[in-house]
């Protein structure tokens, strides 16, 4: 999908459509008021009431919905109420009630989001609630806990980890003798194994089959260099400054240019990444594991998904995480009731991994019920290696600014270090506001 570049860039500027798989089309009303009285319970002035915000859309809203809705049954003390919002405006809604102190009983909150939101002074610290609701931090993964953790103090319960991993067209890549007997890629390690791997693919694949698939004109482009940044020891801020005109960063997007400039991925896809892969018109991409659940409904598409590949000298991967916050009120009933129903969530991730994200709590990854549903396991690791994005209330506006810069690089309209220095100079003058 060609645009102009003016007409590209008010579209990327919404950095944080990661999320992809969470976007939806207008608010809805509670779709469970009543999920109290389903299973024949009547409601009690002892049912304490809650209302949960969440902006997502699609299957992920639907699974969701379907945990709110277990929860509800599975218990008489608690009563949750799902309000499925606007991904749009959610962040700039969820700020707001939080500054009127109108804020909902619970909401979910991308780690991301955590540094604009708790500046408000309404996002309740943990710690003496997670006591009385009985939830034990030692549960739970120690990269995804140690990321929702402010001055020695947890501010939400993780729910999941969604990051950028790598799936594979297991026809494609044994039709050109690049798969193992246990159906792992047969490659050398690095960026000379696996650029050796595409190379492979373009001289055996049709010519109507590219050998890799990556939005070169989209988030996916700041989400895998900023991954591969962080695979050389890079950072992305220091010391609460941007990083990224630096060695790490020109050596990222010269590996990047480079598979464009030999063929070995295809430029300017637009929105379409999903449709190529899924139709075996690309043999390898790099997308969020929220992808598994399209992917598995193409039924001739016979295909592997794993954390994304090392090729530097350390593992790591863009990622992010879907969190519960509880916002600040004078109920303390209501709060720890709030953290009992994000604990609850959080030990039946299992459900909201068919959506494809990464369970937060290692006992549901090694799990039975985890391990019975399709080529989650597969990628499950990635939650060790995610590397996640620096705690600032600026980060959405530097990453939108890196981002363009980025995807001008791939577009031939600035040289690499041109478009690094500009990057860095934007994200300089954003962070001196």
């Amino acid at each position: 999908m060609k645009k102009t570049m003016h007409q590209l860039v008010s579209v990327l500027m919404i950095l944080s459509l990661v999320l992809a798989g969470c976007s939806k089309s207008g608010d809805s009303k509670p779709s469970n008021e009543n999920a109290s009285n389903s299973e024949g319970k009547s409601s009690s002035s002892k049912t304490i009431e809650l209302n949960y915000w969440v902006p997502f859309s699609g299957s992920d809203g639907e699974f969701m919905e379907d945990m709110v809705n277990s929860f509800n049954k599975s218990q008489s003390e608690i009563n949750v109420k799902f309000m499925n919002n606007n991904w749009d405006n959610y962040y700039p809604k969820l700020l707001s009630s939080l500054q009127a102190k109108a804020a909902p009983d619970v909401a979910v909150a991308h780690v991301s989001h955590l540094a604009e939101l708790t500046p408000t002074g309404m996002i309740e610290s943990l710690d003496d609630l997670a006591k009385d609701a009985g939830l034990d931090w030692s549960t739970f993964g120690k990269n995804q806990e140690e990321a929702i953790i402010r001055d020695g103090k947890h501010y939400a319960v993780p729910l999941d980890t969604h990051a950028v991993v790598m799936y594979y067209n297991k026809k494609l890549l044994g039709d050109a003798g690049l798969l193992n007997a246990d159906g792992t890629i047969k490659m050398d390690p690095g960026v000379e194994g696996f650029t050796k791997m595409l190379e492979t693919l373009k001289s055996k694949l049709p010519g109507d089959v590219s050998p890799m698939i990556i939005g070169s004109n989209n988030v996916f482009t700041y989400w895998i260099w900023y991954a591969l940044v962080q695979q050389q020891g890079g950072t992305y801020f220091k010391d609460g400054q941007p990083t990224i005109d630096t060695p790490e960063g020109k050596k990222a997007m010269e590996l990047l240019k480079s598979w464009l400039d030999k063929g070995l991925m295809l430029p300017d896809i637009g929105d379409n990444s999903y449709d190529i892969f899924k139709t075996s018109k690309a043999a390898v991409t790099f997308t969020g594991v929220w992808a598994t659940g399209n992917f598995e409904k193409e039924k001739s598409l016979d295909f592997a998904a794993v954390p994304f590949p090392q090729l530097f000298d350390q593992p790591a991967a863009w990622g992010d995480s879907h969190t519960l916050i509880v916002p600040k009120q004078s109920d303390r009933d209501k709060e720890i009731a709030a953290v009992k129903f994000a604990n609850w969530l959080a030990e039946h991730g299992a459900m909201w991994a068919k959506a494809g994200h990464v369970p937060s709590k290692p006992s549901v990854v090694e799990s039975e019920e985890y391990k019975a549903l399709p080529y989650r396991s597969g990628y499950a690791d990635v939650m060790k290696i995610v590397k996640y994005m620096p705690d600032t209330p600026k980060l959405s506006a530097v990453n939108d600014a890196v981002l363009e810069s980025l995807v001008q690089i791939n577009y031939g309209q600035k040289t690499i270090d041109e478009g690094l220095k500009e990057a860095q100079d934007k994200a300089d003058k954003l962070m001196s506001r």
